[in-house]
């Protein structure tokens, strides 16, 4: 070997001999990690929960919140901690001490607290010696910090935005209001701390012991409305449709979702509870919407999406993201895989998961929020029955603390009404649907031209027999669910007497967008403005109808009796009365394009009332009974409504 060689080789030996031994990958070393990431918290405390990576094993860990120290239950390479919660932003680390290493410290993450710390108004209303007992002493601290409430306020909303003040104390007696008076009280109340909150009671009326009192839902017209099919920018359109819709006799309307969706999404997929879409307006929008509805007293329900979020919701992305190291992971109901269940092929919604508390308060929250913010009347709670599934317990402890907040709120469940359930935990009503989930109970009485009238008698008897309160039955021809509209399936003749039908039976009618125009449409087919027909016949017959139901007690009142109409399966003839025999309506309805001539025979007590003679209530035609016998001449798809003189 030469010189230059010999050089090279010692060199490179040196080298060698110097170079610094390979430093321990990342993975090797022991380090901190916590089961979490920045997430939003909907309660005043949360577990914490890490694990050591890498060799060694762990002693002595504290959970630190802010300043706090909270000793963690330690095993050989995992930790966790049950740790308080303060209102906002709250940062959480980790700090162990590692057999080898010694101390290790996580990388901290931000659990950002949603609720906000107040006391719970509580108000009863009793009759005591003949006054109005008002009574406050239930109400309850705020939760976290426990401060005492000292001051209660009362005053009586005649006018919401002049509300007269009653007086101050946890418990008040007054002189007894009038009994026709509407007008809620709401007591106020404030801690210590200055944190307040409010809580709303009605008088308590003169009911008959063991009846309930009737709410506005039992008189109601409802209308479904899909904002951007009326215009656009939608929310402006539907507030400028109000006066259409006022002279048209409705008495409520009910928004489609319009919380934050995808772009393009009908809006059952929710990926924000708490903004209103921008696609269709402000939260100025739906404000101004909302008070121009009540100027014109049109009530305003919002269509509330319980039971799951979209797919796309920051909280199920996170989840899913880093699976069941993530705090929102148990907000969704999951398989024993671990894997996110669904109802139907609905795969972008998944469900949420009701045995975990968080979820249950997020979405009280997100109920009240739109409650106490704009002043909204009720919900339509979309798929209440896949919550009653999985978790029964839960609408009764909703409805009830929604109630406290507002005690006139409506709440209509998607559901069927011959389920006694809904009724029995806190809803007003539910679809007019059979015990087979999402099946419209009059699906297939229009399924041939023949027979109608008996199918329908049918229908609604199976109702009658299976709901506790069939008056409080949710009816429609048309929603969002029953795809190209009930006149285009079924012509302009059968929809004609299929609207007096919904507009005559006991329950609470709903009336979907532009039914009354004959609007064809699919409601899912996409969110731009629907063409809409001049008005004309059809939108007459509506408003004819809606102004009778309106003004003819006997139309709203439960009471309802068929009256056999022949061998005919075309013709059904029903009384709808009260308890007073006196006052009632004789419906007919031809659901025929053929004429016929048909002899009733109207029972006793009624008839006894009738001697004077009938008046239609749509026509102003007059009928006589001979004895109990009415003769009637009806034409092709007739209706007629008849009237005591």
């Amino acid at each position: 070997m030469g010189a230059a060689a010999l050089l090279s080789a010692a060199s490179s030996c040196e080298s060698a001999a110097t170079s610094p031994s390979p430093r321990p990958s990342r993975a090797a070393q022991p380090r901190l990690e916590l089961h979490a990431g920045d997430a939003d918290v909907w309660a005043f405390g949360a577990r914490i929960q890490g694990a050591l990576a890498g060799p060694g094993a762990l002693e002595d860990c504290v959970v630190r919140v802010g300043h706090r120290e909270i000793p963690a239950a330690t095993g050989q390479r995992q930790f966790s901690a049950d740790v308080p919660l303060l209102e906002g932003e709250n940062e959480i680390a980790a700090r162990c001490r590692e057999t080898s290493a010694g101390d290790l410290a996580s990388p901290p993450v931000t659990y950002d607290v949603q609720l906000r710390d107040a006391p719970k108004a509580r108000a009863r209303a009793t009759w005591a010696d003949g006054k109005l007992v008002l009574d406050g002493a239930s109400s309850e601290p705020s939760e976290l910090s426990r401060a005492e409430i000292v001051a209660f306020e009362w005053l009586r909303l005649r006018d919401p935005a002049a509300p007269e003040r009653l007086g101050v104390g946890a418990r008040l007696e007054l002189p007894a209001p009038d009994p026709a008076d509407p007008a809620l009280v709401e007591l106020r109340v404030r801690d210590e701390r200055g944190r307040s909150d409010a809580a709303r009671v009605a008088p308590p009326t003169d009911a008959a012991a063991g009846t309930d009192a009737r709410a506005w839902i039992d008189d109601a017209i409802l209308y479904g409305v899909v904002p951007p099919f009326f215009g656009d920018p939608p929310l402006e359109s539907v507030r400028a449709a109000l006066p259409a819709l006022e002279e048209l006799g409705i008495t409520a309307i009910w928004l489609s979702p319009l919380f934050g969706a995808p772009p393009g999404d009908f809006g059952y997929a929710v990926t924000d509870y708490f903004t209103v879409r921008p696609d269709y307006g402000t939260e100025r929008d739906l404000r101004e919407l909302v008070d121009e509805a009540h100027r014109r007293n049109i009530r305003v329900l919002l269509d509330l999406v319980p039971n799951h979020t979209s797919a796309e919701h920051p909280y199920f992305r996170q989840a899913e993201q880093r699976k069941g190291r993530f705090h929102t992971f148990a907000f969704y109901d999951r398989d024993a895989g671990g894997e996110p269940t669904h109802y139907f092929d609905w795969e972008h919604l998944p469900n949420l998961n009701y045995d975990n508390a968080e979820v249950e308060r997020w979405m009280l929250e997100v109920s009240l929020h739109w409650v106490r913010r704009f002043g909204i009347d009720g919900y339509r709670v979309d798929a209440a029955w896949g919550i009653k599934d999985r978790r029964s317990a839960l609408w009764s402890t909703w409805a009830e603390e929604l109630r406290r907040v507002s005690p006139d709120l409506a709440l209509l469940a998607e559901a069927s009404a011959r389920d006694p359930y809904y009724l029995h935990n806190g809803f007003d009503a539910a679809y007019d649907w059979t015990e087979d989930l999402g099946h419209w109970a009059w699906e297939d009485v229009f399924s041939a031209p023949d027979g109608v009238a008996a199918r329908l008698a049918a229908a609604l008897s199976a109702t009658a027999a299976r709901a506790p309160r069939p008056e409080r039955t949710l009816r429609f021809i048309n929603n969002n669910d029953t795809g190209a509209r009930f006149i285009t399936r079924h012509g302009p003749g059968m929809t004609r007497v299929a609207a007096a039908a919904l507009l005559t039976l006991p329950g609470i009618p709903c009336i979907y967008a532009f039914d009354e125009l004959g609007a064809a449409y699919e409601p899912y087919g996409g969110l731009s403005p629907v063409s809409r027909p001049a008005r004309g016949p059809l939108a007459r017959h509506y408003e004819r109808l809606i102004r009778l139901r309106r003004s003819t007690a006997a139309l709203r009142a439960p009471g309802f009796l068929t009256v056999h109409a022949g061998a005919d399966d075309e013709v059904l003839a029903y009384l709808r009365h009260g308890d007073d025999a006196s006052r009632f309506a004789l419906v007919v309805l031809n659901f025929s394009d053929r004429p016929t001539r048909k002899r009733l025979v109207v029972p006793e007590p009624f008839a006894r009332h009738a001697r004077g003679g009938l008046r239609d209530g749509l026509s102003g035609a007059a009928a006589r009974l001979q004895g109990r016998s009415l003769a009637l001449d009806l034409a092709p798809w007739d209706v007629r409504v008849l009237l005591p003189r």
